[in-house]
Order: structure tokens, then C-alpha cells, then sequence
């Protein structure tokens, strides 16, 4: 493995990410201020997205590791073959989608519940706009392939990046010197994703430059040949859906909109940990495709022991820190508008499946690598299915309300990972069935770790304020880095940081 590529690709990943998250939780308590219980419908668009991304993710989800693959092996014409049939076939998509998409803008007053005071053709707008916005990322998406291809993820973190600071211009002016509209998020949405896939572009043809999108190239084979593996992860994204991603609406055609959007904003911050899991998991997968391309299991498993120890170092401590200092941090972020008592329990819920998953999330690459999609495909959509079912019944037969939404995701989430993904994906690898369960084990007990080590400066130091939550934050973090370090990494890897921050050190002097 290539620890230095690791380190910039994580270093730069995580700073797209950050960027990302700042933007996020700024601008929610400030569009739920100007405009009540309205910021859901932001959400629900979303998940209209990700259904639409559940056809086109069966061609787009191989594209990635059939041209890599291509490219490692030198065969140049074949990976051309793969790239310009992705690319004209992602067109032929977003044309399809524009119908179905302009019928849920005009009809969406039909369709949803619209607070009073909230603006129907602003919805509508805000609705047009993350569409758009939608085609334009599925025709531009095949470019994101060169910096996936070549391991250089970092580009792809530069052009989130641009990407980001276009989205929080057009937000700062639309707001600061207008009157305020739910659809100016669309709007930058918009700028953002143009910028990145001109970034892309470029980046394609200094990384890629016998890479050519050319009518020639296209072959109804190799679009027929991706889709047909890739069906199975439309499946897993169909199940994805119906596991969580229906929450919001469910809310709103079951309940209220005021439900809708207190679900929405108690699932920000466990949002930005599922994130966080993706950009830290996503660093590894290029090595793990180009391990698997050259045959090198060996490799790919130091790879995967790598990534789950990482993983497991970085991701508790958001999770520990949720646990012990979410209400505090509900109360001083939306506290005015949203009761955050309600706003905490329902994070806790929706953190509850990472609590096992964080330890296992690069697993789900295997699937994709070895080609051996199917089963956890298949699994992922009854458990969706299970969850949709369950959901209607508790709402129809129990006072639950919103917690019988979010809490059933959860409880099928925790059942799937710990039952069925780590052994098969030890299966796929044709290694040991319990390989993958001291990773689990390892990631509970450094969540219960750093749970301990902070609830004392929760306890001790009354937290009133941001400048406080901040200070113990970083009181804690170190303290919990600390624990982790002895905790999560092996002696070589703690040794290796060591070195690391000596040399640090001897440049500072």
C-alpha cells in the first residue's frame, strides 16, 4: 500500500469534506429561521434524486472499476470503449429523466403537504433546480473516472473544493442581499456541480489524454455489459432507499410538515458521520480496484486491515462525541426553533447502525471489485423493504411517530451488519467467516472508550456556549485521539505515526 499516496489523497478528501460540512451547518439554522419548517422539502428533492440514481447508478456504479481495470492492464481501446459509452448513454438518461421530473415540479402541491407559510412556486423552483441539477451530474459524471483511475483523489477533493466556495457565493449573496428563497440552495447547487465538472474535465485530460469521448467508441455491449452487473447495485441503492432515505416524506405525507422537517435536521449531523465514513472509506478504493486488477490478494487484504483501523481511529470519536455532547450541541445550534431534546434522541437513533458499520464500511467495496454484487444487493432491498413495512404498521398501530421512522432503520441496519455483510464479504475474499468481527469488536470498544474519556468534561464544565463547546471539544478530541491511538493501532502503525510527528517537530526547530 502506498501510505504517502493514502496521506494526501485522506489529507485532501477531508478537507473537501470539512468545507462541505461548514457550509452545511451554517445554512440550515439560517434557511429554518427565515423560512419555518420548510427546509425538508431540500431533503425530500434529494431523495427524489436518489431515486432517479437508482437507474442510472446500474450503468455508472461499474464504470469506475471497469475503465481503472482497463487502464492498469493497457488495453487503451478497450477502456476508451467503457468511457465514451458511458458518457453518451448518461445523456440518453437525462433526457429520459427531464419528463418525469417536470411532472413532479408541476404537480408537487398535489403530491406534498406545503406549510402556509411557505411559498408553493418556491418549493417548485428549489425542486427544478436540484433536477437540473441532477442531469447535469449524471452527464458529467464519467470524468470523475481519471482521478479515481490514477489515484489521485485529491484532484477530486480540488474541484469539491471550487465547487463548495461557488455554492457558498451564490448562497451569501442570494441571502445576504435578497429576500430570502428556499430555491437559491438549488440555484447553487447548480454552480457548484458546473464548476466541478469543469474541474474534471480538465483534470481528465492531463491524467487521461488517450481518453476521448467519440461517437466511434460507443458500443451498446459495453453499456448492456455494465448494466447487467450493475442492476444489482440499483437494487442496493432501492434498498438504501427504502431503508432510510423515505424518512422525510414518509414525515410529511404521514404526520406534518413540521415532523418532516425536525427528522431532516435531526439527521444533519449523523448525515455528516455517514459522509465522513464514505470520503475516509472512498481514499482505499482506488488502491483496493488496482490491487484486485493486479491479482495481488495479499495486498488488497493489508489494505483492508489498513482501512478498517483507520476508519475505526477516526469515525468513533464523532460518533462518541454525538453521544455525549449532542444535546448541548442541538440547544445552541437550532434550539430556537426545534425542541433539541427530540432533535438528540433522534440523532442517537440514526447513529445507531454506524456504531457497527463504521468498523466494516470499506467491505462494501468488495462487493463491487469482485464482482459479487448480487446477494448483498438482494439483502440490502429486504431489509428495505422489512424497514418501509415495518414503519406504516408502527405509525398506523403505536404512538411512535417520528420515532418509529427513524428507529426502525436503525434496528434493521444493526441486524444486516452484523449478520450478513462481514461474512460475506469474508466469503468473496475466501478468507475466515470471522475475519472481520474483531474490527466490530474494536470499534465498540474504542466508541465506549472515548465515550468515557469525555463525559467527565461534560459532567465537570457546564456548556453554555459555542466558544465552551468548542474548548471542551478540543480538550476532549485530544484526549480521545489519545486513547485511540493506543487503543486502534497496531505497534507498527503507532510507531510509524510516532516517526511521523518527530519529523515534524525536527522541521520546526
Amino acid at each position: 500500500m502506498d501510505k504517502k499516496r493514502v496521506a494526501i489523497n485522506m489529507t485532501a478528501q477531508l478537507l473537501a469534506f470539512a468545507v462541505n460540512m461548514l457550509l452545511g451547518f451554517i445554512l440550515v439554522p439560517v434557511i429554518d429561521s427565515m423560512i419555518p419548517n420548510s427546509y425538508g422539502f431540500t431533503d425530500i428533492a434529494n431523495k427524489f434524486v436518489q431515486a432517479a440514481q437508482i437507474v442510472v447508478s446500474a450503468l455508472n456504479t461499474m464504470a469506475s472499476r471497469f475503465i481503472t481495470i482497463q487502464i492498469h492492464r493497457g488495453d487503451k481501446e478497450e477502456a476508451n470503449q467503457y468511457f465514451s459509452s458511458v458518457f453518451y448513454a448518461n445523456v440518453l438518461m437525462a433526457v429520459i429523466f427531464m419528463v418525469p421530473a417536470m411532472f413532479v415540479v408541476v404537480y408537487l402541491g398535489h403530491i406534498f403537504q406545503v406549510p402556509p407559510e411557505a411559498s408553493l412556486p418556491d418549493i417548485q423552483m428549489l425542486f427544478f433546480f436540484i433536477f437540473v441539477n441532477f442531469l447535469i451530474s449524471i452527464t458529467t459524471s464519467v470524468f470523475g473516472v481519471a482521478p479515481y483511475s490514477r489515484d489521485r483523489l485529491e484532484l477530486s477533493s480540488i474541484a469539491t473544493i471550487l465547487g463548495e466556495a461557488a455554492r457558498l457565493a451564490v448562497l451569501f449573496t442570494a441571502y445576504f442581499f435578497f429576500r430570502p428563497y428556499l430555491w437559491y440552495v438549488g440555484c447553487a447547487s447548480v454552480a457548484s456541480t458546473l464548476i466541478q465538472a469543469a474541474a474534471n474535465l480538465i483534470f481528465t485530460r492531463r491524467l487521461l489524454p488517450d481518453m476521448k469521448v467519440k461517437r466511434q467508441y460507443f458500443r451498446w455491449g459495453k453499456v448492456k455489459e455494465l448494466v447487467s452487473l450493475g442492476a444489482w447495485n440499483s437494487v442496493t441503492r432501492l434498498g438504501q432507499l427504502l431503508l432510510s432515505g423515505l424518512d422525510t416524506s414518509i414525515a410529511n405525507i404521514m404526520i406534518n410538515a413540521a415532523a418532516m422537517t425536525t427528522v431532516s435536521i435531526s439527521s444533519q449531523v449523523p448525515t455528516v458521520i455517514v459522509n465522513l465514513m464514505g470520503t475516509i472509506a472512498g481514499v482505499f478504493n482506488p488502491q483496493m480496484t488496482i490491487a484486485y486488477a493486479k491479482e495481488d490478494k495479499k495486498q488488497l487484504l493489508e489494505i483492508i486491515g489498513s482501512a478498517d483501523r483507520i476508519m475505526i481511529f477516526l469515525i468513533s470519536i464523532p460518533i462518541a462525541f454525538l453521544i455525549v455532547f449532542g444535546k448541548s450541541f442541538f440547544v445552541l445550534w437550532i434550539g430556537k426553533t426545534q425542541d433539541p431534546d427530540t432533535l438528540y434522541y433522534l440523532a442517537l437513533l440514526n447513529i445507531g447502525t454506524m456504531c457497527i458499520s463504521a468498523s466494516i464500511q470499506v467491505l462494501y467495496h468488495v462487493f463491487l471489485i469482485t464482482k459479487r454484487v448480487k446477494l448483498n444487493s438482494v439483502v440490502i432491498l429486504l431489509s428495505g423493504i422489512l424497514t418501509t413495512t415495518t414503519v406504516f404498521i408502527l405509525l398506523e398501530t403505536t404512538d411512535l411517530g417520528i420515532y418509529a421512522i427513524v428507529g426502525t432503520s436503525m434496528v434493521y441496519g444493526i441486524l444486516r451488519n452484523l449478520i450478513f455483510t462481514p461474512i460475506y464479504a469474508a466469503r468473496c475474499l475466501n478468507v475466515k467467516w470471522y475475519t472481520f468481527y474483531g474490527d466490530i469488536l474494536l470499534g465498540l470498544v474504542s466508541i465506549g472508550a472515548v465515550c468515557l474519556t469525555s463525559m467527565p468534561f461534560r459532567l465537570l464544565i457546564e456548556i453554555d456556549g459555542w466558544v465552551k463547546l468548542f474548548s471542551v471539544g478540543i480538550a476532549a478530541g485530544i484526549a480521545a485521539l489519545a486513547v485511540n491511538f493506543f487503543i486502534v493501532l497496531r505497534r507498527n502503525e503507532r510507531e510509524m505515526v510516532l516517526d511521523m510527528v518527530k519529523k515534524k517537530l525536527r522541521r520546526g526547530e
